[in-house]
């Protein structure tokens, strides 16, 4: 029993004389405490006084050397770049700086102010998450906390904070040109889908000469003779393009569904009536000369017609029928091939087109994500 109540008594003084050690880091590392690898880091149990804490980041470059101070009972904090980069922790109020392996309190508690010129963004105080968009967080212990701020699933800031008793803590999360770019490079496939289904209107321009004119040169011993007149006329030729992908053509018609532009899609649907109607027009018209006129020609041309007695002449209604369906067959063989050139080469103007495509893109990359100054030239 004396025995029991020794160990008991020892496991308390244990107990009693050790502290916890919370390593953070954006990526997985390699946490070491006095050259012992801890595979768990978000809570190591130490006894009191001073330990080497090492950290190795994937490649197994040494990001993080330092002394920290474990104190009885409480809580030590270190952040760890996974870069190697010295971490420059966030002031507190009061203007007190946050070092690393600083200690928590457990006394009292304070607020964290969050201003951040992001939108669409999760909070986390150690690791635990508190919410989206959020500005304020109150109640949080006084000590120091490992602030992570994710968008996208991009970590785009993470520091050590101080919290002191009833005083508020503010941070200001700016959008500088390395969080964007931060954000950018993580959204490989997303600016490979946009690459692959951007729209670009490529306009061209082309300068065509036509000369006409009359010559009576000829050769002579010592040169030529005659005359020679000509004029020469130079004019532009403009044209447009719609380019999905960089490679792929597609029609006016193809974008403006894309955008859902219905003036242009009525536009196409009037036109698209108008040859329909003038194809089946046509078309009926040169049925009705075959079936209709072509059995009469027919029997015209015959040594043996079946539609008057043979051995006399084709009567008047034959050669009137057979005239009908002969031009009733031009006719109509005209209509069917004239309808397509009803067809314009575009039902945009190149600036329409341009604003189109502008506007598909500006979608594109709203809905993938991206930021709307990507691929402006």
């Amino acid at each position: 029993m004396t025995a029991l109540l020794m160990l008991f008594s020892v496991s308390a003084a244990i107990a009693q004389n050790t502290g916890t050690l919370k390593v953070f880091s954006e990526d997985p590392v390699v946490v070491y405490v006095d050259e012992v690898q801890y595979p768990v880091y978000d809570a190591i149990s130490l006894a009191a006084g001073t330990h080497y804490v090492k950290a190795l980041n994937k490649d197994g470059a040494k990001v993080y050397s330092n002394i920290v101070s474990i104190t009885a009972g409480e809580v030590t904090t270190v952040l760890v770049d996974p870069t190697g980069a010295v971490a420059q922790p966030a002031a507190a109020a009061g203007n007190q700086p946050v070092t690393q392996g600083a200690v928590a309190s457990p006394k009292g508690t304070g607020t964290l102010n969050i201003f951040s010129e992001f939108t669409g963004t999760t909070i986390y105080i150690d690791e635990n998450k508190q919410g989206d968009d959020i500005k304020t967080v109150n109640g949080i212990p006084a000590g120091n906390h490992y602030l992570k701020i994710m968008k996208d699933g991009v970590g785009i800031f993470g520091e050590l904070i101080a919290i002191n008793p009833g005083q508020t803590t503010t941070v200001l999360v700016k959008n500088n040109g390395q969080v964007a770019e931060k954000i950018l490079e993580s959204k490989s496939k997303e600016r490979e889908e946009y690459q692959a289904n951007k729209i670009d209107v490529i306009y061209s321009s082309n300068s065509v000469s036509t000369t006409q004119g009359a010559s009576t040169l000829f050769p002579g011993y010592y040169g030529w003779y005659g005359y020679s007149s000509s004029v020469t006329n130079t004019s532009q030729i403009s044209d447009f393009k719609i380019i999905q992908g960089g490679v792929k053509e597609i029609s006016d018609i193809g974008l403006a569904n894309m955008v859902e532009n219905q003036q242009v899609i009525n536009r196409y649907a009037t036109i698209n009536r108008s040859v329909t109607r003038q194809m089946n027009v046509g078309l009926g018209m040169f049925l009705g000369g075959l079936f209709i006129g072509g059995p009469v020609l027919i029997d015209m041309l015959v040594e043996k017609p079946f539609l008057h007695p043979d051995g006399t002449t084709a009567p008047d209604w034959e050669i009137g029928v057979a005239t009908a369906g002969i031009v009733s067959g031009t006719i109509g063989y005209a209509l069917v091939m004239g309808a397509d050139k009803k067809y314009p080469r575009h039902y945009y103007n190149v600036d329409e087109a341009a604003q189109d495509a502008q506007e598909h893109n500006r979608k594109l990359k709203e809905k993938l994500g991206l930021p709307e100054s990507y691929d402006v030239k």
